[in-house]
């Protein structure tokens, strides 16, 4: 380990040995993000029920068409030369089931095996060259 302590950056919360000088706690982080492949799907937290559980629901996501995407021809279909200047709107879907999600040796995941990372905002990105 590369620091004897490490710290929250928000609240000053003590985690103990680690590679990076300061982190977050999980209470201050909202969002979960599903990663797929190469796809980012928003879930928000709704509940906390323990250190190693939380209860998360999907977002809407709703592309922002202002952004033109471009196209070249390759691949299956054709190419995106800019995928990455995508944007979202981003919105609650109080509508949408609530799932559990657990802390293991592989990180946050589902029943199902899907990946989740915990972030500070909502994250959406579609892979158009997948």
């Amino acid at each position: 380990m590369k620091f004897q302590n490490t710290f929250c950056s928000q609240c000053g919360g003590e985690f103990g040995p680690g590679d990076h000088g300061y982190s977050h706690c999980r209470n201050h982080q909202r969002f979960a993000n599903h990663l797929g492949y190469s796809d980012i799907d928003p879930f928000e937290v709704v509940k906390v029920v323990s250190n190693k559980t939380l209860e998360v629901r999907e977002m809407k996501s709703e592309r922002d068409e202002s952004v033109k995407l471009d196209w070249a021809m390759g691949g299956f279909a054709g190419h995106c030369i800019n995928q990455r200047d995508q944007r979202w709107h981003i919105t609650s879907d109080e509508t949408a089931p609530v799932i559990r999600i657990r802390w293991g040796k592989h990180g946050w995941q589902d029943a199902h095996g899907r990946r989740f990372n915990l972030s500070h905002k909502p994250s959406k990105f579609y892979d158009y060259n997948f």
